[in-house]
């Protein structure tokens, strides 16, 4: 006879369920109880490897751990000792089966992780070690995490080893990156890949490595500008249609030679300006004076050992007023190139400039002006359809300036400007940009306009945060930068032949980094006027500008100092003018 009241558990017609605060307890102590085992088996580990001991109980206790968290280097290496060990202990065939084994094992793994670094990196280990790997296998596995995800690099990376194994053509894999393309635009690993292949199954006749044939160039164009035209916000199309448009490289030349002799010191001084960086060695470029070949020492403006487009060679010579005119040849025999001028008797410099057709291509060079042309058309159409795109504005601005910077300087303008209204979380590179372009369309007009003999030039009034470009004013007597934002002038060894400078109403506090101070050898006068200078040791920057005669620091903070004048007199004891006044 039933006689009592429901059992508990059951009342009401409800199984009792744990409040959160004893779920969380009981998660607790089950987290407590498998980092305890997982501390425990960690430390039997490491007393094994301690030992020596490269056995069958070691790789399993290490596969007990790395299956939990395979990206466990120092497991992975001794699980790689172990393997070595092994090697010598069992047949080819026993070896053979044991990393089988080992790759199942790091596919279980890869399922945890599939971007993890040292499971890729040991897969890749035991490939090379056993003694029968099988690469198709390999190139099917790759297949399968890209299928998962065709965005893992790691994977991809992988791919690339296994396809240089398995002996897979570069004409197989373009299209296997056109196939991944197809399913996802957005693929930014397929398209990167493409850049590399493309260059091998399509190579300009020119011989150039960073070009690409023509007619399968504009294939290229079609299928990024489908891609676009699909999701204009996603930029890995944008990337590699700016890839396409070429960053190649300038060929190697001599853009400037410039003798001068100095009869005081009677030493005479070679600059050379190089259309790339490169490292200039004792032994090269050669210097040849009326065809015999003089010793120097070559310097770059910074006197260290970095590669630069601008070299100083320096050689005495005891006579230099009674010589008749002398013919300098510059040979720089690894690029087989040479340039010469010749300074006229009675001369004291003399110099030759490559006839460049364009100073500034931005980076896209590679092509014809009519490709840039209608791809420039392309996006002003996809601009109608989506007025605020940042990646079709931002690809305008690059082939306007690669078609002709002069011709389209406003309308770069308007675009960056409107690119800083619509991507406000990258205004700083848009502005930085705009300052870059608008001082290269300064020099560039300088170069086109300048008359014989002009070596003036003014870069006031642009808003610059920065210097570039400056190798390419080498050549400049008297250089204006006042009204700008410049914080220091670190870029300014290159003008090798300023003798005057302007540098006021600007923000420096200092003049340039502490272990890099300014060598111009021919600078007379400085000023520096209306800066943020607060410390007069700063001034040591200019202790290798011996011809500085007349220095203007007006308006800086160190000048209210009570022993200013005699100080700066200490630091610069061949400064004849201070502020306006004899010193």
């Amino acid at each position: 006879m039933f006689s009592g009241k429901l059992p508990r558990p059951l009342r009401h017609g409800r199984v009792k369920v744990r409040t959160t605060a004893e779920q969380a307890e009981a998660k607790r102590k089950e987290r407590e109880k498998k980092l305890k085992i997982y501390n425990e088996t960690t430390n039997r580990i490491h007393e094994k490897r301690k030992n020596g001991d490269m056995d069958k109980e070691s790789l399993s206790l290490s596969e007990q751990v790395l299956s939990a968290n395979p990206d466990y280097l120092t497991l992975w290496n001794f699980r790689r000792e172990i393997f070595l060990h092994m090697k010598e202990e069992n047949s080819a065939d026993a070896l053979q089966e044991i990393c089988q084994r080992e790759l199942s094992f790091l596919t279980n793994c890869l399922q945890v992780n599939p971007k993890s670094y040292c499971v890729w990196h040991h897969r890749q280990w035991i490939m090379e070690f056993m003694p029968q790997p099988s690469w198709k296998e390999e190139l099917r596995l790759c297949n399968l995490f890209l299928s998962y995800d065709a965005r893992n690099f790691h994977c991809w990376d992988y791919r690339r080893y296994t396809v240089n194994k398995a002996n897979i053509s570069p004409v197989d894999e373009f299209n296997f990156s056109t196939e991944k393309i197809r399913e996802n635009f957005s693929n930014y690993s397929s398209w990167h890949y493409r850049s590399k292949l493309l260059p091998l199954i399509h190579p300009c006749q020119s011989g150039d490595m960073e070009r690409v044939e023509e007619e399968a160039l504009m294939k290229e164009f079609d299928l990024a500008q489908n891609a676009f035209f699909t999701d204009p916000y996603d930029q890995s199309a944008w990337f590699y249609h700016r890839w396409l448009l070429g960053r190649a490289r300038p060929l190697m030349d001599m853009s400037c030679l410039y003798v001068r002799c100095d009869e005081t010191s009677k030493t005479v001084t070679v600059i050379v300006q190089f259309s790339q960086s490169l490292q200039v060695h004792k032994e090269e470029p050669l210097v040849i004076v009326n065809e015999e070949e003089v010793v120097g020492e070559w310097s770059n403006c910074f006197q260290n050992n970095h590669p630069s487009t601008v070299w100083i060679f320096r050689y005495n010579q005891t006579v230099l007023t009674d010589c008749a005119e002398r013919a300098f040849k510059v040979k720089l025999l690894n690029e087989k190139l040479e340039r010469f001028v010749v300074l006229q008797k009675g001369e004291s410099e003399a110099s030759t400039t490559a006839n460049e057709s364009h100073l500034f291509r931005a980076e896209l060079t590679a092509v014809h002006s009519s490709v840039l042309q209608q791809e420039l058309d392309s996006c002003r159409l996809l601009l109608q359809e989506e007025p605020d795109n940042k990646w079709t504005m931002l690809t305008m601005v690059l082939l306007m300036r690669a078609l002709d910077p002069l011709v389209y300087e406003q309308e770069t303008d308007f675009y960056l400007e409107k690119l800083v209204e619509v991507d406000g979380f990258r205004k700083g590179y848009y502005k930085d940009l705009r300052r870059k372009f608008k001082l290269e369309n300064v020099i560039e007009r300088h170069r086109k306009t300048k008359e014989d003999g002009d070596r003036t030039i003014d870069l006031s009034n642009m808003d610059l945060t920065f210097l570039s470009h400056m190798d390419r004013l080498v050549l400049m007597n008297e250089v204006n930068m006042s009204n700008n934002q410049l914080s220091s002038l670190d870029g300014c060894n290159f003008l090798q032949c300023v003798k005057f400078l302007n540098v006021s109403k600007n923000s420096l506090c200092r003049i340039t980094k502490k272990n890099s101070p300014l060598r111009l050898g021919y600078l007379e006068e400085l000023s520096l006027a209306d800066n943020n200078i607060s410390n007069l040791e700063s001034l040591k920057s200019l202790r290798y500008c011996t011809l500085l005669r007349k220095l203007d620091m007006r308006g800086n903070p160190c000048c209210g100092a009570s022993s200013y004048r005699q100080e700066v007199k200490s630091i610069l004891a061949s400064l004849q003018e201070l502020d306006g006044a004899q010193i």
